[in-house]
């Protein structure tokens, strides 16, 4: 189920138009006024398609339903609020940034739409990397290796759109902004993208388990904690987490320091220079790589925040 051939047919709608009509290779780009970016598909292997999605637009459109049906795909949503319908599933669903969503089955008829409250934003944003397996590889690789059980294809038949909650969650999206970063415009491009597209993909096949207490038996700062942990490479606002769990900003941050020893900035500054500490000499990243899987877009400004926190700059380790 899992080829591009499936797809291709799902994103003809009268909103895209195909630059690159290669078997192995398809980009879209946007017609309608207001808009920029792109999309693409791109087959990696025999039965794993990376799709990317990376759209700012000044208007919220409802694009036409379209059939949509695949194997297993994991959904990474690094910056867009949308609401997903599907003619198949029960209950439409509501999908934030820097969430992750395992996605399988046949949607029957899908499209999407701006969330009601991100309308006044401008540009609405849609910054999305999509990884889908094929049921055939999948059983083909268990029959070899421990595939985690929870990226199986389930009995049913029933299509399911699952939030999940995973271990490395930061890196997988830290992971998938640098691939939306990326061209794809030469030879070397292409092999580029492939490459931090299968890293993504081993990254995806080495989580074990999702299991864990649900976010309701948590306490608010406890919460606040795994948002933080989870989202630390993106920029989060005192205000916004206070939001998320429910109290005041002023009681947070007396909570959080009573109960972390540590202040919110720098709780998150100790966890993405640990990170990078990590990247830099266990994975041998580029600085400017690390600064993206960290959450700084500018590298200068990491290497400062580095030398700061650490006493030697990124390059005196590399």
């Amino acid at each position: 189920m899992t080829n591009l051939s499936t797809f291709y047919d799902h994103y003809q709608t009268e909103y895209w138009s195909f630059d690159h009509p290669d078997s192995d290779y398809l980009i879209k780009r946007p017609t309608y006024d207001g808009s920029s970016g792109y999309g693409d598909l791109l087959s990696l292997h025999n039965g794993i398609v990376l799709g990317r999605n990376s759209i700012a637009s000044s208007q919220s459109l409802v694009e036409p339903a379209a059939p949509f049906a695949c194997d297993v795909g994991m959904h990474l949503i690094v910056d867009a609020n949308y609401t997903l319908h599907a003619s198949n599933l029960r209950t439409d669903t509501s999908i934030h940034s820097q969430q992750i969503w395992r996605r399988s089955g046949d949607f029957g008829d899908i499209n999407s739409t701006v969330d009601t409250e991100y309308l006044q934003n401008s540009p609405i944003n849609s910054h999305i990397v999509t990884i889908d397996f094929s049921q055939t590889l999948l059983s083909r690789w268990a029959e070899s290796f421990a595939v985690p059980t929870w990226l199986l294809p389930f009995n049913n038949q029933d299509p399911e759109m699952v939030q999940v909650s995973l271990s490395n969650q930061p890196r997988l999206l830290a992971r998938a902004a640098y691939i939306l970063s990326l061209p794809c415009c030469t030879l070397s491009d292409r092999l580029a993208l492939e490459s931090q597209a299968l890293l993504l993909c081993q990254d995806i096949l080495g989580i074990q388990d999702i299991s864990g207490r649900l976010a309701n038996q948590k306490s608010q700062i406890d919460q606040a904690v795994d948002i933080i942990r989870q989202e630390y490479s993106n920029k989060l606002t005192i205000s916004l987490l206070a939001q998320r769990v429910g109290i005041n900003e002023c009681y947070l941050k007396q909570q959080f320091k009573q109960q972390t020893g540590k202040t919110i900035g720098s709780f998150i500054r100790e966890l993405r220079m640990q990170e990078a500490m990590r990247l830099l000499l266990d994975e041998y990243k580029s600085v400017q790589e690390t600064a993206w899987y960290v959450g700084y877009r500018d590298p200068s400004n990491f290497s400062k925040a580095f030398a700061k926190f650490y006493g030697v700059t990124p390059t005196q380790l590399i």
